[in-house]
């Protein structure tokens, strides 16, 4: 089978074309035939060595699927070839930018009807991350606030919709050049991170009272300075694990001020949460938010942009056309 994969750690140039042996699935597995596959900042980051996991070469990246069952292992009952699926794979296995993949059955979920397999692609990976951020870690209830920092991202515009179908206020920070994409998708309140401080901004939209849910896309000083924007009793969510070596503990001071709570947060491979996204794609209250569009040959190309730290939703690799 055709795939995209490195032999070592390094830039985009590493990503190149292989040829190997098609997979086949054990028990509890799905053979599954990749239609599309979205690239993430993960994926760059493994690229990169970055990941204290360990990988083996030749290795391939790429952890968000849409495709067709070919295949099912020994003890799978609920999915038969044919049956179109999306999903998002462990990181400790390989990935799927190749024509076909393997993956535990207990992960993966039908594919939501009227979606394009590109579109289901770009999904899953910040659409669960969205919604367990929200709701399983912060207990997000409607009629409270939420700030959204990297809203124009992935999971940031996952978040958005989510937090605005929920009955949330939604407070975004992003470039002046998303702002108008960021009301589109349900933002109420849009800070230009470049020009305003976010504290001060939030703390003037609320009357000094500040949000009561955080969600922190990006770390570093803007994870330590959330928590002065937060209302009383409130929560930060944080998930950019790597950005967080040089917070100290006197810079989260405010946060026990505040009686807050904090969420380091990685995201869990779940069927119900899958499914959950699924009925609300289905039912037009989210949107699956494709930048662009390239074919597996240019994932080197998917990655520079992704390592701008400024794209605007999910660059999807399209391996079966249509």
């Amino acid at each position: 089978m055709k795939a995209v994969g490195i032999t070592q750690f390094g830039g985009p140039e590493t990503l190149q074309p292989m040829a190997l042996p098609q997979p086949e699935p054990r028990e509890g597995q799905l053979l599954v035939k990749v239609h599309a596959c979205a690239a993430n900042p993960v994926d760059y980051k493994i690229r990169k060595g970055l990941l204290p996991m360990k990988f083996e070469f030749p290795l391939i990246v790429g952890y968000d699927v849409s495709g067709v069952v070919e295949a099912v292992g020994e003890g799978v009952a609920d999915f038969v070839p044919g049956d179109a699926v999306y999903y998002s794979p462990e990181l400790a296995f390989q990935g799927a930018y190749a024509e076909y993949h393997v993956v535990d059955a207990g992960i993966v979920t039908f594919k939501p009807d009227g979606l394009t397999h590109v579109e289901a692609a770009s999904v899953p990976l910040c659409g669960m991350t969205a919604w367990q951020a929200l709701f399983d870690r912060a207990g997000l209830r409607g009629g409270e606030t939420v700030l959204v920092h990297g809203a124009a991202g992935g999971v940031g515009a996952m978040a958005i919709q989510l937090a605005a179908w929920s009955g949330c206020e939604v407070y975004a920070t992003a470039g002046p050049e998303n702002h108008d994409y960021l009301e589109d998708l349900g933002a109420d309140v849009i800070i230009d991170y470049r020009s305003h401080d976010f504290v001060e901004a939030v703390r003037d939209a609320t009357k000094g009272r500040g949000v009561d849910v955080v969600l922190d896309t990006v770390g570093g000083e803007v994870f330590a300075r959330s928590f002065t924007a937060l209302a009383p009793q409130g929560c930060v969510v944080a998930i950019a694990p790597e950005a967080m070596g040089g917070v100290s503990l006197e810079a989260l001071a405010p946060a026990f001020f505040k009686n807050a709570e904090a969420h380091f947060h990685l995201m869990q491979r779940r069927r119900d949460t899958l499914d959950q996204l699924a009925r609300l794609l289905e039912r037009g209250f989210l949107d699956p938010v494709v930048e662009s569009v390239l074919p597996l040959e240019r994932a080197a190309e998917a990655h520079r942009r992704l390592e701008t730290g400024h794209g605007r939703g999910k660059v999807v690799l399209e391996i079966v056309k249509g």
